[in-house]
């Protein structure tokens, strides 16, 4: 009603609005309306003075006689034109009044009707008023009722709108005739789609039948009814579940609930059940659940693992029962695992290592990982743990090569360094240092290969070891040096120590390779001398004893590798003996020196010495040689350099044994040289050594007969050897063989 009223108001106002802005518009709108009639009476004013003005002019002369006359009819038209312009003003402005006073008189009228108008909206209004008010108290009246009536309506309403549930009324003859929903998605369809229709309009045959047999036992039992069925919609199962209540006699309430959602999680938590029980069983970590201080569950793995044949030996038992009573680190095993659940409860989990006790009684290392989860409801320890035997296994060979020699077992220098700073004290004076130093390792390297270094090495560790108290330290210091610490032992101890050493030593060979150790030793007897001072004075000892022991020593090892190289091939040592007589003969010939034939001779002896280091197989092969093993045979004069080269006075020999395969015209190895720049020894050496290599037998051929070997020396004299030479050797030297 307020609104009517207010409408009325405001119609009657906006009419006097109205007629006001005319009425103002007629006087005063935008000065148009002044504007025209201005210029209106001022082109009527124009159009009457020009031409009076022009034409009377012409008039007055024509008629006019003289000055007095024309003055006379001057006056006469100028009067006439002030009485007509002021005849046609007065007309023209009369008209314009006549429109003011016109328009004047019709705005009054319209103010009089509106007056009328305003007057009769007024008593309108006030009916208005009063019907307002007469309906306020009816709408009060309505709406403490309909409050009333809606209490019940607005609850049901409100159950309706917060179950996820359809409605639909079907009659007892199968006919939609009413459906409530909240979510389109539980009807499908839209209300004009399905009210009004049977049952067997919507759903297929076979799900109609059953709907209403359940409909016929609702209405006439009364009890609930509910079943599930499922429909493809946009190539989509979905699933519903539905329950059929007694609305009325001919009325029943179908209840229809869209379980779609519910049995997709349904299925996809069996699958990730089924998955994770897949994984924890299939899982190559064990696992296991700890319940109330008993295992509740294990995989295979973890069965596995600690030995045993079937989960049945683990269920349900206490995992104490499987671990060792103490951990390595000496702590309790019951006492340190409740230090670990606490710190899983707090954290959420926790990350340890951990030794279990498997079913034959042996120790099992593993890294474990425990966290909480929740199983039916309730809080529960989840442990992972992985074997780590291996890793165990490696981290102790770590911290044995940390602290050992890889090649001989023994401590190394890093772990004796720390025993002597350990031992530096008062309670194990006298203290002795050993140093002890390997004779001719580098010559056994350099001829044998470091594979016989290696054992002579290991043999020489086994050999001091063996020699030593249990309570002493012996280190290998660094390649052929070894580092013996001997605790409250005097001079005369160590004297006896090393002679039982030696004594060992003596028995044992590698190869045809004597054992040879020299040793020095110092005693520390006060606490005020410093360990250093006592290390360097047994060094510059060992270092004394080995400038007298180790030359010797050498001498031995070359005829050793001389008698290790004709054992393993004899016809080197027969061909050796028979290039050192060609080389004797060849210096008496060329009438060198006595010392200088006595040299030569040797050398011819030795000129094959670096084969010691060349394969039996490449040796004695009975074909043509690979280019592998053609470049393999032509490091023999390196290895015989190098071996010759570690004695004093057998370093020019060695030059001559390295240069024994240079050739006359620089194409020999190893360093090409040619003519005089290969050594006269080398030259007579090659010469000798190749008429033998043809005239004897080989395992690829036979010997050559003797004329053929002097042609093949005569065709490559020049090129492969000295032509002076090659003259001496068939005139002087083959001559004498002859004779």
């Amino acid at each position: 009603m307020s609104g009517i009223v207010e409408l009325y108001y405001g119609w009657g106002y906006s009419m006097l609005v109205s007629i006001r802005k005319k009425i103002y518009s007629i006087f005063n709108k935008n000065d148009k309306l002044w504007k025209y009639e201005s210029i209106r009476i001022c082109l009527i004013f124009l159009c009457i003075s020009l031409p009076w003005v022009y034409f009377s002019d012409r008039i007055v002369i024509k008629f006019a006689c003289d000055d007095s006359m024309f003055l006379a009819i001057s006056i006469c038209k100028g009067c006439l034109y002030v009485v007509v312009t002021s005849f046609v003003l007065y007309l023209l402005i009369s008209n314009l009044l006549k429109k003011v006073d016109l328009v004047e008189k019709k705005l009054n009228e319209s103010y009089k009707e509106l007056s009328l108008v305003n007057g009769e909206l007024k008593a309108y209004v006030k009916k208005l008023i009063d019907s307002k008010k007469k309906l306020e108290l009816q709408y009060d009246k309505i709406i403490k009722s309909e409050k009333k009536l809606s209490k019940s309506e607005e609850k049901n309403r409100a159950i309706i709108k917060a179950l996820p549930d359809a409605l639909f009324v079907v009659n007892d003859k199968g006919y939609l005739i009413d459906c409530m929903s909240n979510d389109e998605k539980y009807v499908l369809m839209s209300k004009k789609d399905f009210i009004g229709k049977n049952i067997l309009e919507i759903f297929s045959k076979r799900m109609s039948e059953k709907l209403y047999k359940k409909m016929q036992v609702v209405l006439k039992e009364g009890i609930l009814a509910s079943f599930e069925y499922k429909v493809w919609i946009c190539n989509k199962e979905h699933h519903f579940e539905i329950r059929i209540v007694k609305n009325n006699e001919k009325e029943i309430l179908a209840i229809s609930r869209n379980v779609t959602d519910e049995r997709q999680n349904e299925m996809e938590l069996k699958l990730s059940e089924g998955t994770f029980r897949n994984l924890f069983e299939n899982s190559s970590d064990a696992i296991f659940i700890i319940s109330d201080d008993k295992i509740v569950d294990c995989n295979l793995a973890m069965v596995k693992a600690l030995g045993y044949d079937s989960k049945t030996f683990i269920l349900g038992k206490d995992p104490l029962e499987f671990y060792p009573e103490k951990q390595p680190d000496g702590e309790i095993s019951k006492e340190k695992v409740l230090k670990m659940r606490k710190n899983t409860i707090e954290n959420g989990k926790c990350k340890f290592e951990w030794w279990y006790k498997k079913a034959d009684g042996s120790s099992l290392p593993v890294e474990a990982m425990l966290t909480t989860i929740f199983l039916n409801g309730k809080e529960v320890f989840h442990s992972l743990w992985r074997d780590i035997s291996d890793r165990k296994e490696m981290e102790l060979k770590l911290e044995y090569l940390s602290y050992h020699d890889q090649l001989t077992g023994l401590y190394n220098r890093r772990f004796f360094e720390a025993e002597l700073n350990r031992l530096d004290m008062e309670r194990s004076l006298p203290l002795t240092i050993v140093m002890g130093d390997v004779n001719g390792l580098k010559l056994v390297n350099d001829s044998l290969g470091h594979a016989m270094g290696d054992k002579l090495l290991k043999k020489v560790a086994e050999v001091i070891k063996k020699g030593c108290r249990k309570e002493d330290i012996v280190a290998r210091w660094g390649g052929d040096e070894f580092v013996i610490l001997l605790p409250k032992t005097d001079a005369f101890q160590t004297e006896q120590i090393l002679k039982r050493i030696k004594s060992i030593a003596a028995k044992e060979k590698i190869g045809a390779i004597d054992i040879s150790i020299s040793f020095g030793y110092e005693t520390k007897k006060s606490r005020k001398v410093k360990i250093q001072e006592t290390f360097k004075k047994a060094e510059d000892y060992m270092y004394k004893k080995k400038l007298f022991e180790g030359p010797n020593m050498i001498g031995k090892t070359i005829s050793a590798i001389i008698t290790a190289l004709h054992e393993k091939n004899k016809r080197e040592e027969e061909h050796s003996h028979r290039v050192s007589i060609l080389c004797k003969d060849m210096g008496e010939a060329l009438g060198l020196l006595e010392h200088e034939i006595k040299e030569l001779k040797t050398v011819g002896l030795l000129h094959d010495i670096g084969k010691v280091a060349i394969e039996e197989n490449i040796l004695n092969k009975p074909g043509k040689l690979t280019d592998e093993e053609w470049q393999e045979i032509k490091r023999h004069p390196e290895i015989g350099y190098r071996i010759l080269n570690t004695v004093d006075d057998m370093s020019e020999m060695a030059d001559y044994v390295l240069a024994h395969h240079e050739r006359w015209d620089g194409k020999g190895y190893p360093r090409g040289l040619k003519e005089k720049e290969i050594p006269l020894q080398s030259r007579i050496i090659a010469i000798a050594d190749s008429y033998d290599a043809m005239t004897s037998e080989r395992s690829y051929r036979s010997p050559l007969p003797e004329e053929v070997a002097i042609g093949e020396l005569k065709l490559n004299a020049g090129t492969q050897f000295d032509p002076e030479l090659i003259s001496v050797f068939i005139e002087k030297v083959l001559d004498k063989l002859h004779c």
